[in-house]
């Protein structure tokens, strides 16, 4: 014989006041939070900062192969300079303007933007202007040191060293100050 089963209004209502978290619960895991993103956020800010500095050497080792593709597919000379307005090549504040590929003509075939403040850029002969010929050869090995400012701990610069064939290598440095 099977019997009917009944619930108990009780255990019913004892289950529809179990619903939520109680106010120890919700203090211990905001305190939980509060130290887990004090330790992650200075981490997260160098991690960015690495990433920009990252992202400026790429762009600019761009700039180079860009310089160095159109003078060889042009088979003329293509210069690699210093723009603070994205238009002609500047001659005089440095290289964390921007720069822009320019062919013998001075029209611009590519315009890369300044470093952000707090990011600088400097050639070790103060050149504002690297040529590449029909060759692809730069003339001149140079190099460029970029840096960022804070924090000052770890790989904060970058070198780029161009050889006179014109090929680029990127090296990580702990410089003593960024300019």
């Amino acid at each position: 014989m099977m019997r009917a089963m009944s619930r108990c209004p009780e255990v019913t209502r004892s289950r529809e006041r179990v619903r939520g978290f109680t106010l120890m619960e919700l203090m211990i895991v905001l305190v939980i939070l509060g130290v887990i993103l004090g330790v992650a956020l200075p981490g997260f800010r160098n991690l960015t900062l690495a990433t920009r500095l990252t992202n400026y050497v790429n762009e600019f080792v761009a700039g180079i192969y860009t310089a160095r593709g159109e003078a060889i597919k042009r088979n003329t000379n293509v210069r690699l300079c210093a723009s603070a307005d994205w238009l002609t090549c500047a001659t005089s504040g440095g290289w964390a303007q921007g720069w822009i590929v320019t062919d013998p003509n001075n029209v611009v075939i590519r315009e890369y933007p300044g470093l952000e403040t707090g990011f600088s850029m400097t050639e070790s002969g103060g050149a504002h202007t690297l040529t590449f010929d029909s060759t692809g050869y730069a003339g001149v090995s140079t190099t460029f040191n970029l840096c960022r400012h804070t924090p000052s701990l770890g790989y904060q610069g970058r070198q780029v060293s161009i050889s006179i064939t014109g090929r680029s290598n990127v090296t990580r440095t702990t410089p003593s100050s960024c300019p």
